[in-house]
């Protein structure tokens, strides 16, 4: 699975796909860090900011198809 842009989206597109990749990234980490601490409110925090964050990207994705 690549995560190429495609290039017809102007640049507020782009920036809102990389900002979605940086959050999905950080909850990467957060999630990895309550897994280290064995906090398990912290780690489903984590988990359900990971799926939402797909959720968008998602979104994201179909809608450059013209959806």
């Amino acid at each position: 699975m690549g995560c190429s842009v495609p290039k017809k989206q102007n640049r507020s597109e782009r920036l809102e796909f990389w900002g979605w990749i940086l959050f999905v990234v950080s909850a990467l980490f957060f999630i990895l860090a309550s897994v280290r601490t064995g906090d398990i409110v912290g780690f489903l925090g984590g988990f359900f900011f990971l799926v939402a964050c797909v959720a968008f990207l998602l979104a994201f994705k179909g809608r450059g198809k013209g959806s």
